[in-house]
């Protein structure tokens, strides 16, 4: 008996949350990167889209499909947190850690008590204010200053370790 695509799925969503990507990845091709891939009108197949831009993005690092299947899942379920969450974690893999907080924020707008979502949240983290508020964060300044805090920081950690 074959598998349906809903199972292949299933399968390809559940090595991605076990961060199996490269299997998640081979199994997300096996469905969507065909001539008859499903077409996308359950919940399930806008839950693939969202995963599936996830593992493209995290193994091919092939970022703007990634983003257009995460787009197109919250297009199709705009309330599901993940698709939130795996867009702001694609961002984040592209480099772009503004947008993907400012992703994750707006999921929470819609979903505020997703668990995945706030994770991703969480990890995202908060900006530390400028050294010098009354100067733009861009400024040498503030750059130099916020570094110095940072190496700071890094090496008080290190020392609670020793």
């Amino acid at each position: 008996m074959a598998a349906t695509p809903a199972t292949n799925i299933d399968e390809a969503i559940r090595a991605a949350r076990e961060e199996d990507f490269l299997r998640s990845l081979n199994l997300f091709l096996d469905i969507f990167g065909n001539d008859d891939a499903p077409s996308i009108r359950t919940p399930k197949d806008a839950s693939g889209l969202s995963w599936f831009g996830l593992v493209l993005a995290l193994v091919r690092k092939q970022m703007k499909p990634a983003i257009e299947l995460c787009r197109r899942a919250i297009e199709l379920e705009f309330y599901n947190g993940d698709h939130y969450a795996n867009l702001a974690r694609v961002y984040l893999a592209g480099g772009n850690r503004k947008k993907a907080v400012e992703t994750a924020e707006q999921g929470l707008k819609l979903v505020p008590e997703d668990d995945y979502l706030l994770a991703v949240r969480k990890s995202l983290g908060v900006r530390a204010e400028p050294s010098v508020p009354f100067l733009d964060r861009k400024n040498p300044i503030n750059v130099s200053l916020g570094q110095a805090r940072h190496a700071k920081k890094l090496a008080d950690q290190d020392k609670k370790k020793r």
